[in-house]
C-alpha cells in the first residue's frame, strides 16, 4: 500500500512539476501599432486565455512599427515580432538579419487609410503630386501601401517617415505635413466631426487584395532553442484569431476597454478588418512583394528561389 502511495505521490509531483515548467515559457513580443484591431490578436488570446493552456506567459512591449519593431528582435529584445511590414522583413532577412518570417500578420490593404484637414485643397490622390504624405518607418506597410497608391494615381508626393498614428495626426493638425495615414479606430473622432477628409484608401489598389502586407517574425535563435514553444505561441495565435471572429461581441467589447471608447466605434472598426485578412497562412503574393522590394530599395538584387523560400520558416503550426 504504502508503495502505491508512493508512486501515486510521484506521479502527481511530476504532473505539478511538468506544468510549472510549462507555465514558465515566457516569450517575448514586439508588437507595432499598439491598440489596431489586428495587433491585439495576442492581448485578445492572453484575455481569453489561449496562451496561458498553450503553457506561455506572454510579455508584449509595443512598438512604433517598422524598423523599430524589426530592431527589437534583431537586438534580442524580443523573440517574435508582430505586425512588421513585409518589405522591411525582406531587406533584413537578405542582409543576414538572424530572423525568419513564420506566419502573415495581415494581407490586402482595407484597414489603411490616408486623410487630410478639412480645409485642404486636396481632394484625392490625385492631387497629392509634390505634398507630403506620412507613413510611419521604413519597410513598414504604411509605406508599401503609401507607394502603391501613388503608383496607382500615377503621382509623386513626397513621402515621409512620420511615426505612428498619433505623431501623423499631430503632423498634419499643425500642418507639417500634407497627409497622414491611420487604421479605423483612430481619428473616426476628427471623421466625424467634420475636422478631416479621407482621401485614399488601401483598397483603392485593387492589386493590394490578395497581397500580404504584414508578418510575423521570430529569431532564428528562438525558433532553433525552443521550437516547440514558437509552435504552441502559433497555434495560440491562430486559435485567438478564430475566437475573435466566432465571438464578435465579445472581441468588440474587448477592443473597446482596451481602447477606451465606445462600443459602437469598435463595431465601426471591425468591417476594415475581415477575418482572411487576418489569416497566418498562407503568406500570400511574395513574388510581387520581392520585385517591390527590389523596386524600393530594400533588396540589391533579385533573390533565387531558394533564398526567397528561404525567407520562411517551414514548421509553422498549419491547421488541419
Amino acid at each position: 500500500m504504502s508503495i502505491g502511495r508512493s508512486t501515486f505521490a510521484c506521479a502527481i509531483a511530476a504532473v505539478v512539476l511538468s506544468s510549472a515548467a510549462v507555465a514558465q515559457d515566457k516569450v517575448r513580443a514586439a508588437v507595432g501599432q499598439r491598440g489596431n484591431w489586428d495587433t491585439l490578436v495576442i492581448s485578445q488570446g492572453v484575455e481569453a486565455g489561449f496562451f496561458k493552456r498553450a503553457g506561455i506567459d506572454v510579455d508584449i512591449t509595443w512598438t512604433r512599427g517598422g524598423a523599430e519593431t524589426m530592431q527589437a528582435l534583431i537586438t534580442g529584445s524580443a523573440d517574435l515580432n508582430i505586425a512588421n511590414g513585409i518589405l522591411g522583413a525582406i531587406g533584413a532577412i537578405a542582409k543576414g538579419a538572424p530572423v525568419k518570417i513564420v506566419s502573415a500578420q495581415f494581407t490586402g490593404a482595407s484597414d489603411l487609410y490616408w486623410y487630410v484637414k478639412a480645409a485642404s485643397p486636396i481632394k484625392s490622390m490625385t492631387d497629392m503630386g509634390g505634398r507630403t504624405m506620412g507613413y510611419s518607418r521604413p519597410g513598414a506597410s504604411s509605406q508599401l501601401v503609401a507607394l502603391s497608391l501613388a503608383a496607382h494615381a500615377r503621382v509623386r508626393p513626397q513621402l515621409v517617415a512620420a511615426g505612428g498614428i498619433p505623431d501623423n495626426r499631430t503632423q498634419v493638425m499643425s500642418g507639417q505635413i500634407d497627409a497622414g495615414w491611420a487604421v479605423p479606430h483612430f481619428n473616426l473622432d476628427l471623421v466625424n466631426e467634420g475636422k478631416i477628409r479621407v482621401i485614399a484608401r488601401g483598397s483603392d489598389v485593387p492589386a493590394l487584395a490578395d497581397q500580404t502586407v504584414r508578418v510575423n517574425l521570430a529569431s532564428v535563435k528562438f525558433l532553433t532553442e525552443k521550437r516547440d514553444v514558437a509552435r504552441r505561441f502559433m497555434k495560440a495565435y491562430y486559435d485567438s484569431i478564430e475566437w475573435m471572429y466566432a465571438n464578435p461581441d465579445r472581441a468588440a467589447a474587448f477592443f473597446a476597454k482596451f481602447n477606451d471608447v465606445a462600443p459602437e466605434i469598435a463595431r465601426q472598426t471591425a468591417p476594415s478588418f475581415p477575418k482572411q485578412a487576418l489569416a497566418p497562412w498562407p503568406v500570400r503574393g511574395l513574388k510581387r512583394n520581392l520585385d517591390e522590394a527590389l523596386e524600393y530599395k530594400q533588396l540589391d538584387k533579385p533573390l533565387a528561389d531558394q533564398d526567397a523560400q528561404a525567407l520562411l520558416f517551414d514548421f509553422v503550426y498549419l491547421p488541419k
